[in-house]
């Protein structure tokens, strides 16, 4: 039922900014380990997986949902350089519903250029 995509898109204008995450799972691989309080987060109000293009239907929450159940919380989330959540969205949100108040991360130094930039995601 879920399809895994190792990818991080941000949309700037009208154009999408897509990140490989092996790439950046690789480049951040050295960096130090901290803990960051869940509630510093500033995802945590915002629509993160779900756009007019990709709807809260009931199909796709439980999508997201085994993504949750199935995440590794022993590997750390990547912050950007400003505390957004990179990659790690998934962990994020196993460690709130496990009650946890602390999860794992590291924080890039900067953000290196997309690998791709694309009218549409879908």
């Amino acid at each position: 039922m879920t399809r895994r995509i190792n990818r991080m898109t941000q949309k700037f204008g009208d154009k999408y900014h897509i990140w490989h995450l092996e790439r950046i799972w690789e480049a951040t691989k050295d960096l130090p380990v901290i803990n960051v309080e869940i509630e510093s987060l500033k995802h945590l109000d915002a629509v993160c997986w779900f756009d007019d293009g990709f709807k809260a239907t009931l199909r796709n929450v439980v999508e997201h949902f085994v993504r949750m159940e199935s995440a590794d919380i022993d590997y750390p989330i990547i912050l950007d350089p400003n505390g957004q959540i990179f990659d790690g969205a998934h962990r994020v949100a196993k460690a709130m519903a496990n009650g946890q108040s602390t999860i794992k991360a590291v924080l890039m130094n900067e953000v290196p250029p997309p690998d791709e930039i694309a009218d549409s995601i879908y």
